[in-house]
């Protein structure tokens, strides 16, 4: 079986971005129906609807054995760190999914991932977390391998180094940055970087790592459209001495190359542009591929446009 990382052929154009996103857990209901979620309970329609029923690889849970509900496992840590005046209205977990741009894993002929749930990428996503929040907060750890690109949900309990209760101290707009950078270092090793800093004003909803936002969506649409094939170049007729053919051959071939060149760096520029909205968003990054097919056939023009 012939694995393989998805890459784009340029070296200029960036690695794969790894992808960090959170979401406050305020409410019982909302963390039951996470679990539901996560866990794939049938009771949980919405859970099963993106999961691939078919998938080759099973997913996994590493630190919640046996499956309890996120609420009652988010109280007892917090009642077992002896954290005192909690607010009603207090955020009692914090949901954080890791992963990566789809091109990012290595995947099969397929076009499917390979099985990562005893990978280092897994481990290592586990221990950023623990070191990051502490080993005792971090109460469920899940992998899900049954949709198109593996991603982790963890749920951890929002507890500061002085035992209090504060998901704002550990998950404001500048600590969110700073782990942002934090998890692209730690990913590195597995060929992830870090996005753009300050790219985006606001923190995008989890929810949107599971389809493109709507301003993006109409323009990598128009950027991965099918593309209309380009006129054949046709040759100038060739001149009527001999002896003048070989500078007007090496005349066409210029012309033809400088054409083909242009088709390339169009192309490009399409690519470059879509990795960008990639950062935004892991589903636009799927379509990074198309354009690396589209030009890849460009520049694979040169063979048929101008023969000896």
């Amino acid at each position: 079986m012939v694995l393989s990382r998805l890459s784009t052929p340029f070296p200029n154009c960036p690695m794969p971005y790894a992808v960090l996103r959170v979401a406050k857990i305020k409410t019982q209901a909302h963390a039951v129906s996470a679990t539901g979620h996560n866990y794939r309970q049938a009771q949980h329609p919405h859970a099963i609807a993106n999961a691939d029923q078919e998938a080759l690889h099973p997913n996994r849970e590493y630190v919640n054995h046996a499956q309890k509900d996120y609420w009652s496992l988010l109280e007892t840590r917090i009642q077992e760190a002896g954290v005192k005046r909690i607010r009603s209205d207090s955020v009692r977990g914090m949901e954080v999914i890791l992963t990566g741009s789809p091109e990012g894993f290595i995947r099969g002929q397929d076009g499917r991932a390979v099985d990562y749930s005893k990978s280092k990428w897994a481990g290592d996503n586990l221990r950023f977390l623990q070191d990051k929040f502490g080993a005792k907060n971090i109460v469920s750890f899940t992998l899900h391998q049954d949709e198109k690109t593996p991603h982790i949900h963890a749920v951890l309990a929002p507890i500061t180094e002085k035992n209090t209760l504060s998901a704002d101290q550990l998950f404001n707009p500048k600590s969110l940055r700073e782990l942002q950078t934090e998890y692209a270092q730690a990913m590195a090793p597995h060929g992830f970087e870090r996005g753009v800093e300050h790219s985006q004003a606001k923190h995008d909803p989890m929810q949107r790592l599971y389809g493109l936002e709507a301003q993006h969506a109409q323009r990598v649409a128009e950027l991965t459209k099918p593309s209309v094939p380009a006129p054949a170049i046709e040759l100038s007729d060739p001149p009527a001495a001999p002896w003048k053919h070989a500078e007007w051959k090496a005349g066409e071939e210029l012309r033809i190359n400088a054409e083909l060149a242009r088709q390339a760096e169009a192309a490009r520029a399409q690519l470059v542009e879509v990795a960008k909205l990639a950062q935004a968003n892991t589903a636009a990054a799927e379509q990074v591929r198309v354009l690396q097919k589209q030009l890849s056939t460009s520049e694979g023009l040169k063979q048929g446009n101008y023969t000896s």
